[in-house]
């Protein structure tokens, strides 16, 4: 989840200048918010991930109340530093909160993704069915119920939903446009859409997705697999390996981990194959797609 928005750090960028009438003011700024991070949420449990800059914050913790008097206080902190470093730390904290607001905006949507991310895909249903009955025009709980779909192997089904909610705004039809890409190939490599129509319609929506604001790097996986669909597995291995050195959710580095397993595969390297593939069953073994691999390698090697 991403805790700092871009639009934060162009605030921030701004008063920083504004605090000091020079350069070092936007340093100081975002050097009060990065150590807020790094240092404020930690002490709560929340992880931390720099994987690019702007950084993205993974928060794992339900603390948030906690995280933000924590947060706070390293803001306070670095305000005996330099008032523009304590700036950045206050806004840290704020995107903190806001995060948690919009979470409580929508109850139960974590829970699905914990019961998928376990295997108990009954369950995750039921709850989906539930949370649509309460509120069937939410982004988070139609995203949930593509999850629950995608976790079946129902890419068709998933894929219709997904772009019906691609006339959102914003980041929500970003992060729409990057499902129905992402989905569009998987049912592609499932057989349940042809690769001649559907392969053309997974890179428009790659690149529209990157025009709302999806940072590119983020879709490194679904054009892995676009490229290993497309006939190119050098490109696919590059790709994906990428992909599996950015994702750090347990689900979505377990289908990266399957393209780079297929893509040695189509590159002729069933060694590495093999040694790919075991560490995605080791996350989430279940998951269609690295069960399709496995039943995929096995018939290779027989």
């Amino acid at each position: 989840m991403r805790v700092v928005r871009y639009g934060t750090y162009l605030a921030v960028a701004v008063v920083g200048i504004a605090i000091h009438q020079s350069i070092a003011g936007l340093l100081f700024a975002l050097a009060g918010l990065v150590a807020t991070a790094a240092v404020g949420y930690p002490v709560m449990g929340i992880r931390v991930t720099f994987r690019a800059f702007p950084p993205l914050f993974s928060v794992k913790s339900r603390h948030r109340t906690a995280a933000i008097t924590a947060g706070t206080a390293v803001a306070a902190a670095a305000a005996l530093i330099d008032y523009a470093a304590a700036l950045g730390g206050v806004a840290a904290v704020v995107s903190l909160a806001l995060v948690r607001r919009e979470k409580e905006d929508t109850p139960g949507v974590l829970q699905v993704l914990e019961l998928v991310q376990a295997g108990e895909l009954d369950a995750a249903e039921r709850l989906v069915n539930q949370l649509t009955v309460a509120n069937p025009s939410a982004q988070k709980v139609r995203a949930s119920r593509v999850l629950v779909l995608e976790a079946r192997g129902r890419y068709a089904e998933a894929l219709t939903l997904a772009i019906g909610m691609s006339d959102a705004e914003g980041q929500d039809a970003a992060a729409a446009l990057a499902a129905v890409a992402g989905l569009t190939g998987a049912a592609i490599e499932a057989g349940q859409l042809n690769a001649q129509d559907g392969l053309p319609v997974a890179a428009r929506a790659v690149n529209e997705a990157v025009e709302l604001g999806k940072p590119s790097y983020m879709l490194d996986g679904v054009r892995a697999l676009i490229a290993l669909l497309a006939g190119d597995p050098q490109l696919a291995v590059r790709l994906a390996r990428a992909a599996c050195k950015n994702n750090c959710g347990s689900l979505g580095r377990a289908d990266d981990l399957a393209t780079l397993a297929r893509a040695y595969m189509a590159a002729g390297d069933n060694s590495k194959a093999r040694e790919t593939l075991a560490k995605a069953e080791r996350l989430v073994p279940w998951w269609p797609r690295v069960a399709l691999t496995r039943s995929r390698l096995d018939l290779a090697q027989a």
